[in-house]
């Protein structure tokens, strides 16, 4: 973990929490780390000298000394490290008429550390006898993610469903660090847009897995999937129902009573689960 950080900063980090979710580095600014001591989220900040020049180095570790290998998801604005870690890099974007270029002039690195937690679905996997279409929704670093993740891997393996994960940002997958499940196929950095309309063409699976709906065109692909006959396990960020609902992309889903259920997290814990269309109620 953290092994393209210098030693310095890595020590500095890793000291902080017990559970680190996030570490955020700008130049000439101190270094933010989020985590938990197993009691909430808490944010500390911590006085460090960080110059452009780290940042460079730290990005250059990340490429393993060749930013032509990171070019794709660079253009996407992040990194993924070897152990599973994603790093979302900012600084001047260079533009070209076919798009985004590449990202030089580093000046701040997000680093977002994923968790992996074994049986974390399973109260809400127990209830079932069969696979359910489902939208996970809580605020950051509230275990959304590791959530899916774990419930997918339970449709694949107990379920013996074929379950189709689309990592737009490498985020399920880890970098491959993470287990999926047996009957699992993976599609890395394409869009959902892509991913679902291809993805039930091409790959016909029972389940599709994604992270973050985050506009209507992602909620159009979720919609062809779920008319089609697969099931849909997907996140978004909120606080409560009211709150989602107030969000185009996730109302236009909901409407349609198109999720059999809506499971509300807080710490990695089940807060509240509506189904049947309760929401509409």
């Amino acid at each position: 973990m953290l092994d393209f950080l210098p030693d310095k900063i890595k020590s500095l980090v890793l000291g902080q929490f017990k559970y680190i979710c996030e570490l955020r580095l700008r130049v000439g600014l101190p270094m933010t780390v989020t985590g938990s001591n197993g009691t909430g989220i808490e944010r500390r900040r911590v006085e460090l000298e960080f110059t452009q020049k780290d940042a460079e180095n730290i990005v250059l570790k990340l490429s393993n000394f060749s930013i032509f290998s990171v070019e794709e998801s660079l253009k996407l604005g992040f990194i993924t490290s070897n152990d599973g870690e994603r790093v979302g890099v900012c600084g001047d974007i260079v533009n070209s008429p076919n798009g985004v270029l590449t990202v030089k002039n580093f000046s701040s690195l997000c680093v977002r550390f994923p968790r992996n937690i074994n049986g974390c679905a399973k109260d809400y996997f127990s209830r079932l006898s069969e696979p359910k279409s489902c939208l996970v929704v809580s605020p950051p670093f509230h275990g959304k993610t590791t959530f899916i993740r774990d419930l997918a891997r339970a449709y694949s393996d107990k379920f013996n469903q074929n379950v189709l994960f689309l990592d737009e940002r490498d985020e399920l997958s880890a970098g491959g660090s993470f287990y999926l499940g047996k009957n699992v196929d993976l599609l890395r950095y394409a869009s959902k847009d892509f991913g679902f309309k291809n993805g039930v063409r091409a790959y016909n699976p029972d389940v599709i897995v994604c992270d973050e709906i985050m506009s209507c065109l992602d909620a159009e692909g979720v919609k062809f999937a779920l008319d089609s006959g697969v099931k849909v396990v997907a996140t978004a960020h909120g606080f409560n129902m009211e709150n989602i609902l107030k969000k185009q992309e996730i109302s236009m889903i909901l409407q349609n009573s198109s999720f059999q259920d809506v499971i509300f997290l807080q710490d990695f814990k089940i807060k509240k689960i509506y189904g049947d269309g309760e929401w509409l109620k």
